[in-house]
């Protein structure tokens, strides 16, 4: 009797999670749902499995519920108003924080483990598409025809920074990558774990980061590379002597880098966000009643970066602001709660390495329109099911 309900729970705890593994593979290599169109009907799958099979933890129903009141009362208010809303715009807000109900089961799934291999099979893809490119040129065009026009799945340029031409090639959702980047950075780096298949993977995800297309994607690898021996070895015997002043000198080139980039006044990307700063600034000045109710979702606003009235910028946070006004702080909270939990136990390397991984991903998602979206809601879910793995373990 026992053997076959260690059976029973073994084959659910299967399913479930390998339905959660094509969920995340295919947010990952489709997000626009443009190529496999399975991104939806995985998400019911897997959402009605778990309603069948899993006991939900009602501790997060205070989320959810956060999650869903930021929209739908701003979007009440301006309904109220009459406001110019593009009701085209607003379903699909409420469509990319439907995974928040994924969190009723996420202490049952361990996101990390889960999405390494998604994470490896979509940076080899396109590790692979990128030398096919710089090996025959002629391929270009084909996958960028394929890719970049027909499905918007990948996305490809030749951009400038600091007068170097890079030519850059990436998939929407790769920001949040960020977990298992830092995993297979923390393993390679931490005496006595590293293994041939973590050090493959590793090259795979660096390596694709290096060709990602955007300044933030492209630096955060070096990033989590030095946070990771900084945390594996800042007790060191010798760490004084040789590993400080190498990471000092490492950590002053980086931030001078970082501010050459972004201080860049020939970077059309740097202009354009500058346009917005300015635009949001005169905005709220002269409308001061949006910091409390908000425009609502779907609200259009005059931009100087694109000279035009536009739905939404890459400035994530002042968004959230201008379209839920004191409502979006309870995205906000949402987003940043697992950090409380990962900042408690940062004793464990990992956990520290994963907690400022976390941070950098939110840091990035506030210069770009990453976080109500799929690939935004799945890292989310993976700081959570991370933050619910470690309080286990506590118990």
């Amino acid at each position: 009797m026992i053997l076959n309900n260690y059976n029973h729970q073994s084959i659910i705890k299967f399913i479930g999670n390998t339905l959660f593994l094509m969920l995340i593979f295919v947010i990952f290599i489709d997000p626009t749902n443009t190529i496999f169109h399975k991104k939806d009907i995985l998400f019911i799958l897997l959402t009605g499995f778990c309603f069948i099979f899993y006991k939900p933890d009602f501790s997060k129903i205070p989320h959810i519920i956060a999650m869903v009141l930021a929209p739908l009362i701003p979007w009440t208010f301006s309904v109220m108003k009459m406001s110019n809303i593009d009701i085209d715009y607003v379903i699909p807000v409420f469509k990319s924080i439907s995974p928040v109900i994924l969190l009723l089961w996420i202490r049952d799934f361990d996101l990390l483990r889960l999405s390494r291999f998604p994470v490896i099979l979509c940076c080899l893809i396109m590790d692979i598409l990128f030398l096919c490119i710089l090996i025959i040129p002629e391929t270009e065009s084909a996958i960028y025809l394929f890719a970049s026009i027909d499905n918007d799945t990948i996305l490809m340029s030749r951009r400038w920074f600091l007068g170097v031409e890079f030519f850059c090639m990436y998939l929407k959702s790769t920001v949040a990558m960020l977990f298992p980047l830092t995993y297979f950075t923390h393993v390679c780096v931490t005496k006595g774990k590293q293994t041939y298949g973590a050090w493959i993977a590793f090259i795979i995800i660096f390596f694709y980061f290096m060709f990602s297309g955007t300044r933030s994607t492209m630096l955060i690898p070096f990033f989590l590379l030095g946070l990771c021996l900084y945390i594996s070895y800042k007790n060191h015997p010798k760490a004084k002597w040789l590993f400080y002043p190498i990471l000092f000198i490492g950590g002053i080139g980086f931030t001078t880098l970082l501010i050459a980039l972004a201080s860049d006044t020939q970077e059309a990307s740097n202009l354009i966000k500058y346009g917005h700063i300015s635009s949001y600034t005169s905005l709220f000045e002269n409308t001061p009643a949006i910091l409390l109710t908000g425009q609502g979702p779907g609200a259009f606003f005059y931009s100087d970066g694109f000279n035009q009235y536009v739905l939404q910028t890459e400035w994530t946070y002042l968004e959230l602001v201008r379209w839920f006004g004191i409502f979006s702080l309870f995205i906000i909270g949402v987003f940043f709660y697992p950090l409380k939990i990962m900042w408690e136990h940062r004793s464990t390397p990992l956990t520290h390495s994963l907690f400022w991984a976390y941070i950098a991903y939110l840091v990035i998602a506030g210069t770009n329109p990453l976080m109500l979206s799929s690939t935004g809601m799945i890292a989310m879910l993976m700081a959570y099911s991370y933050s619910e793995s470690i309080t286990k373990k506590q118990i």
